[in-house]
């Protein structure tokens, strides 16, 4: 996959785009570049032009010398498509993304035409928030060797069949991992970010176009209870648990969540 890149102020911002078709924009999670999305590309291109970004400070966009927020990363990601002269388009956030999907839609509102909000949450009292990671846990989590930290990541992200049902898919979310590991600075700085995000407010009445929110049925990290929050806080909203899968469901069953997602921006792009 070819990356392509503009120029920010942290500087080098690393993007995708493949495909064809109505426009569809991926926000990653935490911690993560655009390899989560990698499964999911296949059949998704079959129908749709896919924009993947590396968040500032993440795979091959620029490191970061100063704490930002996640309202940034947004304006990175309409800068990306401004760059690409696209104006309308559907959007996906996966976890940390969901957050960065949120603050992208306050920024344009009438460029966004649907969105996709894949196990994760929003700030405010009625959302059943994950427990905080501190600095002090990424930093001693960071000294392990990585092949450690990547399976006990997964084994904390996929559900615990996985390995025994689909061994060849539990490997390869492994060495996801191991290849896209992030620094550790960068890491921090995006936690605090994070955490920034789920305290602030955000008046989600405000998003009117069509969401679809999904997560693994037993999604460990943030509770799947918070899809129901999310459709009683938006007018046009639709919900999918997926069985069997956790936190990484959409690399744990890839074909599935993809056809989900063509079935919902079919009908509204």
């Amino acid at each position: 996959m070819f990356v392509q890149s503009i120029q920010r102020d942290n500087g080098k911002l690393a993007f995708y785009s493949v495909g064809q078709g109505p426009v569809l924009l991926g926000l990653s999670g935490f911690a993560c570049s655009h390899y989560n999305y990698l499964d999911l590309l296949p059949t998704l291109t079959q129908n749709f032009q896919v924009v993947l970004i590396d968040n500032r400070g993440m795979g091959q966009s620029s490191k970061t010398s100063k704490d930002y927020e996640l309202f940034d990363v947004a304006g990175d990601a309409i800068a990306v498509m401004d760059f690409l002269g696209i104006q309308e388009f559907g959007l996906m956030g996966i976890s940390m993304g969901g957050f960065i999907a949120q603050e992208l839609y306050r920024i344009c509102p009438n460029r966004i035409k649907a969105l996709a909000l894949l196990c994760t949450l929003s700030n405010g009292k009625d959302f059943i928030h994950p427990i905080n990671i501190t600095e002090e846990g990424l930093r001693q989590f960071n000294t392990f060797d990585i092949k450690i930290q990547s399976e006990f990541s997964t084994m904390s992200t996929v559900h615990p069949s996985l390995a025994k049902v689909n061994p060849i898919q539990y490997k390869k979310i492994i060495d996801l991992r191991i290849q896209h590991k992030a620094d550790i600075e960068e890491v921090v700085r995006q936690n605090r970010a994070a955490v920034n995000f789920l305290k602030s407010t955000n008046d989600l009445s405000q998003i009117h176009c069509p969401v679809i929110a999904m997560a693994g049925r037993e999604d460990r990290f943030v509770n799947p209870e918070n899809l129901e929050i999310f459709a009683k806080h938006l007018k046009q909203c639709q919900t999918v648990l997926i069985d069997e899968s956790d936190h990484f469901f959409f690399l744990e069953k890839p074909n599935e969540v993809s056809s989900h997602l063509i079935r919902f921006f079919k009908e509204v792009l």
